[in-house]
């Protein structure tokens, strides 16, 4: 989850392969796991020069050019069943039932995969994306769903897990390193997409203010969060 130039994370869960253990209750449900395609991932954290730095990733946030695309050839007759809100502010007004958790420009400062651990207790195996919009930025909901965790832990620091229904598929969302007592969720809510789950912060195993973002199909098996946002950010469920 590294930040800035030194790349905060969190420490190892687990890989694309195995499903990763997250602090918290098992999801509530399971689901059929799915797999994003083109997630090939080259990470040199060291390549810097003196000449020319290796630049962070900054994402152009776009919605798909069709959902066929997106969904990888799921009918559209599918549809999400959205919950009714616990109430709360949508801090994310974009369109599409499925959002970026940041608006603006996404800067991504440790990606998602193999890297070299940035702080003792950071890992080697980063299971999400961290993106630095500044502390104290809200966080919202990336979809509609149910929180399942929503509480604080040595790594994650403050943090919320929230499991949505994807295409008829449990694909749960996690958010870490918010500011203590930032988030007005509590397990069982449920929340709209782009509604607030708290503040960018710097809490846990954490070298500067960022959100560490995963995304877990099936409720526990991470892939990258940012290769699924670009195909599925802006989409009418």
């Amino acid at each position: 989850m590294a930040l800035f130039t030194a790349a905060a994370a969190l420490p190892a869960q687990a890989t694309t392969g195995p499903a990763a253990v997250v602090p918290g209750v098992a999801p509530a449900t399971t689901g059929q796991s799915f797999t994003a395609s083109g997630l090939a991932l080259a990470v040199d954290r060291d390549g810097y020069t003196i000449t020319k730095p290796t630049p962070k990733p900054v994402i152009t946030k776009t919605a798909p050019a069709s959902r066929a695309a997106s969904t990888g050839g799921a009918p559209a007759s599918t549809k999400q069943s959205v919950p009714t809100t616990t109430g709360g502010t949508i801090v994310n007004t974009g369109t599409g039932d499925i959002r970026w958790p940041i608006a603006g420009t996404i800067t991504v400062s440790s990606p998602f995969g193999p890297r070299s651990a940035p702080c003792a207790t950071c890992s080697s195996i980063h299971q999400g994306a961290d993106l630095t919009p500044g502390a104290g930025t809200p966080i919202g909901a990336v979809a509609a769903g149910t929180v399942r965790v929503s509480t604080t832990h040595p790594e994650y620091g403050q943090y919320v897990i929230i499991d949505h229904q994807i295409d008829g598929r449990l694909v749960s969302t996690l958010y870490a390193h918010m500011i203590f007592g930032s988030s007005p969720l509590r397990p069982g809510d449920t929340v709209a997409v782009g509604q607030l789950v708290g503040l960018v912060g710097n809490t846990g195993a954490s070298t500067g203010a960022h959100l560490h973002l995963q995304v877990m199909p099936g409720g526990t098996t991470t892939i990258d969060p940012i290769p699924w946002l670009t195909a599925n950010a802006g989409r009418t469920l």
